[in-house]
Formats: C-alpha cells, sequence, structure tokens
C-alpha cells in the first residue's frame, strides 16, 4: 500500500517539474527575443511610426545563440554552475536581456550548500553585473521611448542620458528579488524536510512507546503465571513422585503416578519456554525450542499413556518446506483438539487425522464419542475459541458441529504457508 501511495505522488512531482521547467525556459525564450528586437531597433534607429523591425544578420545570430542559453535552463539543477556562469558570459556578449542569469541565479542559490557562502556572494554579484550591463546597454545609445525597454518602464524624453544610478537601482532591485525568492523557496524546502523527519521521528517514538508498554505487559504477565502455575506445578510434582514411591506392589497407580510426574515435569518445561516466549519473542534460540509437526508422536504417545485412547492417521509430505508458524499453529491445534476429547468426553476414543501437502493445505479433523448425558447444542468455550484465532492468524477455516451420530466433529484447514486472512467458522 505504501509503494502504491508513492508512486503516483512521484509522478506528480516530476509532471509539475517539466511543466515548471517548460514555462520557464518559453518565458526565458520570450523575454530574449524582446531584448533583441529591441537592440535591432536601437541599432537601425527605428521610430515609433515604423511598423517591422529590421532583424540584420548580428541579431538573428543573437537570437540563435540566446535561443541555446534558454534551452540550457533545462538542465540548471544538475549543473547550476555551469549554467549561470554561461548564462553570465552570454548576456555580457550578446545583446539579450538579464532574464538568464537570474534564473541561474536561483537554481545556484535553491542548491548550494551552507559551506559555499562564499560562492553565494560571488554567483550574486556575476549575475548582478551581467544583469547591469544588459540594462546599461537597453538604456544609452538608442532611440528615447521606442528602442528601449527600460525607458518604456521609466521614461526620459527629448534624448536625456538614462541616470547610471536608476541603472544600478533597477539591478540592485531584480537580482534582490530572484535572490530573496531563490532562499525563501531553499527555506520552505528545508521546512518541509524538517517536518517529514520530524514526523517520522514522532511515530518511531511511539513504536518504541509502544514496544516498551507491550514488553512491561509482558513482563507482568510472566509474573504472573510464574507466581500462579510455577509454585503448583512443583507441588504436583513432588506429590507425584512420593504417590510413585508409596505404591509399592500397586503397578498401577505406580504408572498413573509416573504419568502425572512426567506431565507436571514437561507441564514445567512448557511454562518455562512460555516465560521465555513472553520476555524474548525475539529471540532466535525461542523460536528453535517451538514445538512444530515434528512433536505430533510424543503428544500423540502422552495421550495414551494418560489413558486416553486415540486412533490416528497422519501424512505428511516433506518435499517442500512447510512454514514454521504455520507447522508451531499445527501442533498447537492438534494439542487443544486432543485435550478438549479428553476434557469432554473422558475414556472415549478418538480419532485424529491429519493430512500435510504443499498442494492442498494442511487438514486436521478429531472424532470423539459425546457423553450421554452432554449438551448436544454446540456452545464453543475457550479452547475453541483459541483454536478458532490461531486458525485467523494463518488464514485458514474451521468447522465444529455434532453429527447426526452424537460425535463431536472438528475440522481446520491451513494454508501450506502462513497468509493472513479472515477465518470462517460454522457451527
Amino acid at each position: 500500500m505504501l509503494c502504491a501511495m508513492t508512486e503516483p505522488s512521484t509522478r506528480t512531482k516530476r509532471v509539475l517539474q517539466r511543466v515548471r521547467t517548460t514555462l520557464l525556459v518559453m518565458g526565458a525564450v520570450l523575454s530574449m527575443t524582446i531584448g533583441v528586437a529591441y537592440y535591432a531597433t536601437r541599432a537601425e534607429g527605428v521610430t515609433r511610426a515604423e511598423q517591422e523591425i529590421p532583424f540584420n544578420g548580428v541579431a538573428f545570430a543573437s537570437w540563435w545563440a540566446g535561443l541555446a542559453l534558454c534551452v540550457l535552463l533545462i538542465w540548471r539543477h544538475r549543473w547550476p554552475w555551469v549554467v549561470l556562469a554561461v548564462s553570465c558570459l552570454g548576456t555580457l556578449f550578446l545583446p539579450i536581456d538579464g532574464f538568464l542569469p537570474l534564473a541561474a541565479l536561483y537554481a545556484v542559490l535553491l542548491v548550494a550548500d551552507d559551506q559555499q557562502h562564499r560562492r553565494r556572494i560571488g554567483a550574486v554579484i556575476a549575475a548582478a553585473v551581467a544583469v547591469f550591463v544588459s540594462v546599461l546597454r537597453d538604456t544609452n545609445h538608442g532611440v528615447p521611448d521606442v528602442s528601449s525597454f527600460w525607458r518604456t518602464i521609466f521614461p526620459y524624453a527629448g534624448g536625456r542620458d538614462f541616470p547610471w544610478w536608476l541603472t544600478l537601482l533597477i539591478t540592485l532591485v531584480v537580482t534582490g528579488i530572484a535572490a530573496a525568492l531563490a532562499l525563501y523557496a531553499r527555506d520552505r524546502r528545508t521546512l518541509s524536510s524538517t517536518t517529514k523527519a520530524q514526523q517520522v521521528a514522532t511515530q518511531r517514538i511511539s513504536v518504541l512507546s509502544e514496544e516498551v508498554a507491550r514488553r512491561a505487559e509482558r513482563e507482568r504477565i510472566a509474573r504472573e503465571i510464574h507466581d500462579a502455575l510455577g509454585h503448583r506445578l512443583s507441588l504436583l510434582n513432588l506429590h507425584a513422585g512420593a504417590l510413585e514411591l508409596s505404591a509399592g506392589d500397586n503397578p498401577k497407580l505406580a504408572k498413573s503416578a509416573r504419568v502425572v510426574r512426567e506431565s507436571a515435569q514437561q507441564s514445567m518445561a512448557d511454562l518455562r519456554s512460555l516465560l521465555t516466549l513472553l520476555r524474548e519473542p525475539g529471540d532466535p534460540d525461542v523460536s528453535k525450542a517451538l514445538l512444530t509437526l515434528s512433536d505430533l508422536p510424543t503428544l500423540i504417545d502422552e495421550s495414551l499413556a494418560a489413558g486416553s485412547p486415540v486412533a490416528s492417521s497422519v501424512f505428511i509430505d516433506e518435499s517442500q518446506p512447510l512454514d514454521e508458524q504455520v507447522s508451531h499453529t499445527v501442533f498447537r491445534i492438534t494439542q487443544e483438539l486432543l485435550t478438549n476429547a479428553r476434557k469432554h468426553s473422558p475414556g472415549s476414543m478418538i480419532r485424529l487425522h491429519l493430512d500435510a501437502r504443499p498442494t492442498s493445505g494442511i487438514e486436521i479433523s478429531t472424532t470423539n464419542r459425546m457423553q450421554p448425558d452432554a449438551d448436544r447444542r454446540f456452545r464453543p468455550g475457550n479452547g475453541l475459541t483459541g483454536i478458532h484465532e490461531r486458525v485467523t492468524q494463518c488464514g485458514g477455516e474451521s468447522w465444529a458441529w455434532v453429527d447426526e451420530g452424537e460425535a463431536f466433529r472438528f475440522l481446520v484447514r491451513l494454508p501450506w504457508q502462513f497468509r493472513p486472512a479472515g477465518a470462517k467458522v460454522r457451527a
């Protein structure tokens, strides 16, 4: 989404930049043409009564040279100093106006570094000299009021000379305006860049603050889990060991006590892994310790050892690597399904089917008979809700229902690779 939003913005900026460059070049050509035309009228002594402007060979050559300088403005941002130098020299030796040095000066001041203070002052002086020469050339040695652009703005009739101080004032004003506009645009660009950097920094601070808050919450949850379950599991392990030793000649009781003790020890190991996961979610050693499909045989053996019969059918195609997060989700879903079946139908046969293929994804289904006095209406509890949430995170689907034969069925379908999407639950 971010790339899709950034692309049109960049394209729009490029189009606007090309439009500005085109308008600038067209304005430079128009201004240069007017300057050459006034030069031609001065050279031939044209008066107001005459209709045509005689373009001699020098005027035509000057116009074509000025046109080349106007086209050079296209690369004013790539080679600003070169464009400024060529524009100043062209204005000094060609009968054109001072628009080109001012446009080049604007580009130089816009991109020049703060460390180039002397060079920027030199650029302003060079542009001012070129503008002064163009104004001086336009206002002197011509027919008053007709052959001079600036004389039409500041009329001095009767052949009076154009005052030098007014020429200097015009030069300072137009050069100052160009420099002020460039510095204003530079400050706006700097302000915009600073604002964007500040926004990025603010977003990063917000993300870090949320991460710190989540870490603090995980630490609090880890302490609560450790205090609430660690002590009780330790006591359960201790009493199960004592019961196993005191069983004596009762092998059935000793076996049950051993299963309880081993389950308590495994629960302690799972609890430690959970606490480590809460405190260090990004630790690679923690991800390596996550239980996956390869641990399913141990899970089924534990159910059998606990006295819960399981008829399992497991097929896993390992021709392609399975996404680690999906593999861990499959293990946890299977674990919860077996636990749910043992809880609601103790002693009943649990039928487990698991089919994992890269082409069709992963399918998990369980079936177990319900107790005669159990409520046939489907009411998902915390366990089934947790399964649905895991399925949703992986982009799969889940179904839970009671069939006509009074058997509870649960079906899960997951993609081979992690693909976040909305999962569907049908009851």
